[in-house]
């Protein structure tokens, strides 16, 4: 059932090339119902995977990386456990609500930053790289409180389709594609391995810490090992 909304959907889509306007009532129809029985087939393999693995949510690795899939969970919940995700280190965010983080001016004042330099892109599979002028990477400067990030300060984040890669070291500008808002996607789904497959690329070429991703599964990666055994432990140990 979900497989043919999705279907059904993306086809819809299609029919709006070369410019993507407005879903139709019957469309955003379908889309709130495959998103329902999506989430119910996620939610019951998760159930699973723990049963036989022990773990709080899906987890595997590729490369570099080790990453945990959960439903039921956002960002404020991984930093809130495990502030150190984030303390002394880089935000760039590529995704917030499905759109880019309009900055405020307190926020500039503090450190944070954008550059045309940073565009954010979204693929598709039936079309060249959608642009819009406003789909900007924020970045932010070193982090030393895990209090008045996005998440606290900007209502529209956590509410869902909320994307963010976590830096050692400042990074340069660069153009970055978003991955959260495919609906549907996860890292161990045959049905987004060329999402997956774009994913990883992209992050071996911008080598980031970790990967935080909230759309419809709940994504962390990272290849500080420690960090992502501490992860893996607390929301264990906060869901028993």
């Amino acid at each position: 059932m979900s497989e043919r909304l999705w279907a059904e959907y993306r086809a819809y889509l299609e029919s709006l090339l070369p410019v993507r306007g407005e879903a139709s009532p019957e469309a955003m129809r379908l889309m709130r119902e495959a998103s329902r029985w999506t989430r119910k087939i996620y939610t019951s393999e998760q159930a699973l995977f723990k049963a036989e693995n022990g773990t709080p949510g899906i987890v595997g690795s590729h490369g570099d990386y080790e990453w945990l899939s959960m439903v039921d969970c956002d960002i404020s919940d991984l930093i809130g456990l495990c502030p150190n995700v984030v303390l002394g280190r880089y935000l760039a965010i590529t995704s917030i609500d499905s759109g880019s983080l309009k900055l405020t001016e307190q926020e500039r004042a503090e450190g944070w930053w954008t550059d045309d330099a940073a565009k954010v892109f979204r693929g598709t599979s039936w079309s060249s790289p959608e642009y819009r002028d406003d789909w900007k990477v924020a970045y932010s400067p070193r982090l030393t409180s895990i209090h008045r990030l996005p998440n606290e300060t900007h209502d529209e984040c956590c509410a869902g389709f909320d994307e963010w890669y976590v830096f050692e070291q400042p990074v340069p500008p660069v153009e970055m594609e978003v991955f959260v808002n495919w609906g549907g996607f996860r890292l161990n789904d045959p049905k987004y391995q060329r999402c997956a497959d774009r994913l990883w690329e992209q992050l071996a070429r911008l080598a980031p810490e970790s990967y935080i991703a909230v759309g419809t599964v709940f994504t962390f990666a990272t290849r500080n090992k420690g960090l992502f055994t501490s992860v893996v432990a607390a929301f264990s140990t906060n869901a028993e």
